[in-house]
C-alpha cells in the first residue's frame, strides 16, 4: 500500500512544468465543456444561497421586532415606576 502512494508521488514529481500546465488547461477546458457547471452554481444559489438569505432576512425581522417590544416594555416599566415612586415621594413630603 505505501509502495503505491510512493509509486504515484514519484510519478506525477516527474511530470515536467508544462505536462502540469497542460493537464490543469485540459481538465478546465473538459470542466467547462462537458459539464454543466453553470446550472450547477445556480443550482448551488438557488438551494442554498436564497434559503440562508431568507433566514437571514426572516431573522433580522424578528430579532428587530423583539428588541423594540423588549425596550418599549422597559420603557413603559421604567415611566410607570417613576410616576409611582413621585407619587410616594409626594405623599411623604406632605
Amino acid at each position: 500500500m505505501a509502495d503505491k502512494a510512493e509509486k504515484t508521488k514519484v510519478d506525477l514529481g516527474q511530470i515536467p512544468w508544462w505536462g502540469k500546465i497542460l493537464a490543469g488547461v485540459l481538465g478546465g477546458v473538459v470542466l467547462v465543456k462537458y459539464t454543466p457547471i453553470l446550472e450547477c452554481l445556480t443550482l448551488f444559489f438557488y438551494v442554498l444561497c436564497v434559503p440562508v438569505m431568507l433566514f437571514t432576512a426572516f431573522g433580522l425581522v424578528s430579532s428587530g421586532t423583539l428588541e423594540g417590544m423588549t425596550r418599549g416594555w422597559s420603557s413603559t416599566a421604567q415611566e410607570i415606576n417613576r410616576r409611582v415612586n413621585a407619587k410616594i415621594n409626594a405623599a411623604k413630603a406632605a
